[in-house]
């Protein structure tokens, strides 16, 4: 390589190192004289709270320690199966079915499965319909151990729910 190309690489990566250290430190206003990095002063922000004479408009509220709570972690997360369990409301006689599989029966007093399933098989999708209630789709995923709690609805209970939209026949 001549040494003219090599001389040019040198400064080029000089100065992108350079531009990387400008970038870190503050930048000069506009209507003050740009000095050289060797002859600015370092001006680095000590802490990361507002000063003290701005004052925030909302604070947050408080929260105990106690009242915070963290996600147990699996025994084994590297085990080849996961239980997934669902917990249904009220207590009425419902299916849980993955799609034409029939996955459990549930009566009042036995309320919750345990669905077992290999790691990382995909997503459950599953569907729970009881006799009188609007059917309740959801989906589980066999990436971990996970618990999911479902309330079932009546149809005269759906304009309450999130998204309800009226049907055709009700429109007239």
């Amino acid at each position: 390589m001549k040494p003219s190309i090599r001389l040019l690489v040198a400064a080029m990566l000089l100065g992108a190192c350079s531009r990387a250290v400008d970038k870190a430190e503050a930048p000069a206003s506009r209507s003050s004289a740009v000095l050289s990095p060797s002859s600015a002063p370092a001006v680095r922000p000590t802490s990361l709270t507002a000063p003290a004479a701005v004052e925030p408009r909302h604070e947050s509220p408080k929260v105990e320690d106690e009242d915070l709570k963290t996600e147990e972690a699996e025994v084994d997360p590297y085990s080849e199966g996961v239980a997934l369990k669902l917990s249904v409301t009220p207590q009425v006689k419902a299916l849980v079915n993955w799609g034409a599989k029939q996955m459990a029966r549930l009566e009042p007093g036995k309320m919750e499965v345990e669905i077992t399933r290999p790691r990382g098989s995909g997503p459950l999708e599953l569907e729970i319909r009881a006799e009188g209630y609007m059917p309740y789709h959801t989906r589980l995923y066999a990436d971990r151990n996970d618990k999911l709690g479902v309330r079932l609805y009546r149809p005269e209970e759906s304009p309450s729910l999130f998204g309800y939209k009226r049907s055709v026949e009700g429109k007239k």
